[in-house]
């Protein structure tokens, strides 16, 4: 996530909120304009990129991630890695709603990042309010090994997709029912149990799960039809959601607590984590929805070569193999192979990617403000 990504929400030390009405109101200080406010709601080939010329000197190359246990985990299985490789320095600067105002309101010559992960609303904002430079793909020659589909439904003239996650529903072991379908959590099976917890940072993504439940138009494209949308909500209002979350850490306390027996949560946050706490299990739904992360160039950098290294560095297909290891990430190399078992559950073509509904910022911005309200009057109704 999404980090986040807005924020993908996360299982550890961290809020999973969008950006405040505050941040998005104050004037920008340069020549990036501020944020548009229906933006509320809220890396080598290893052997072949050598030769990129790192620009910038000694200092360090600065790298903004989602916080929590994915800048822990990425610090563990990718940052050494390169730093080894390239004899170079990263430093890591984790957060969540803050990436796009804190690059937003830095001057022109100096971004507080050389590189950031954005998700599909950062991106898109980010785009909007040219924060990024464009990607220069003979610096990236790894794009050559990208899955299709990641290539094909999201513009990547300035950033690249490297990994992401899917939905999946956490829900307890000892339920006479196994939902295996956002259509599950309509059923009167589930309205019978404690309670469904959701993510509140990222309203989009329980929508598009209940959309992709709906199955009323070809998965989740009741998201991308505003007649739609009033339906969609409806089918969210009739879960019997108890936890309205702002981060894991909320999903798994509400589980400890009897609260909720079932959540839509996010793969990269609950596969590695969930054996941690006693009697649950998540089961990924054949269709379902999920971000993408797009890394991107800050504008204003003067690493710009020493970024573009790094971003070809993550999509090489050895270090995300590795990276597997650490994270149960999306990743979009074609040739990357998972760890363990995570390749029943994430899809290593176009095919299988074609069954994740990933948000349309080019449509859902022009509609993102309603529905935020929406969200929100329905949580605060609850």
């Amino acid at each position: 996530m999404p980090a986040g990504p807005d924020r993908v929400a996360e299982t550890s030390e961290c809020e999973s909120e969008s950006p405040s009405e505050s941040e998005r109101a104050r004037p920008a200080t340069s020549r990036r304009r501020v944020l548009s406010a229906t933006a509320a709601g809220s890396a080598t080939a290893l052997a072949g990129c050598t030769e990129l010329l790192s620009s910038g000197g000694g200092d360090p190359l600065r790298v903004s991630v989602w916080s929590g246990n994915y800048a822990d985990r990425f610090e563990e299985s990718v940052v050494s890695r390169y730093e080894d490789e390239f004899d170079a320095e990263v430093q890591l600067e984790p957060g969540w709603n803050n990436i796009l105002s804190d690059i937003q309101t830095a001057p022109d010559d100096d971004p507080p990042y050389d590189v950031t992960i954005t998700e599909g609303n950062f991106y898109y904002y980010g785009r909007q309010d040219d924060l990024f430079h464009e990607i220069r793909t003979d610096n990236v020659p790894n794009f050559d090994e990208v899955i299709d589909y990641y290539t094909e439904f999201r513009n990547t003239e300035y950033g690249m997709p490297v990994d992401g996650a899917p939905c999946t529903i956490i829900h307890r072991e000892g339920m006479d029912f196994e939902p295996g379908s956002w259509a599950d959590l309509s059923s009167a099976a589930v309205a019978e149990s404690n309670g469904v917890g959701v993510d509140t940072g990222f309203w989009w993504y329980p929508m598009y799960a209940a959309a992709v439940g709906m199955d009323e138009a070809e998965l989740g494209e009741e998201m991308h039809d505003a007649a739609l949308h009033d339906d969609v909500l409806e089918t969210v209002r009739e879960w019997p959601v108890e936890s309205w979350a702002s981060s894991g850490e909320d999903i798994w306390q509400a589980f400890q607590n009897d609260v909720i027996d079932v959540a839509q949560w996010y793969y990269e946050q609950t596969a590695y984590d969930i054996d941690d706490y006693d009697g649950l299990t998540h089961t990924m739904p054949e269709e379902t929805t999920g971000y993408l992360n797009h890394w991107c160039v800050v504008k204003g950098t003067d690493k710009r070569d020493q970024a573009e290294e790094f971003i070809n560095f993550l999509m090489d297909a050895e270090v995300q193999t590795a990276w597997s290891k650490e994270m149960p990430t999306l990743f979009c190399n074609e040739n990357t192979e998972y760890a363990g078992d995570l390749a029943d559950d994430l899809p290593s073509n176009s095919e299988e990617a074609r069954n994740i509904a990933f948000p349309d910022w080019e449509f859902l911005s022009e509609h993102s403000g309603d529905l935020s309200n929406d969200f929100i009057e329905m949580q605060s109704n609850a």
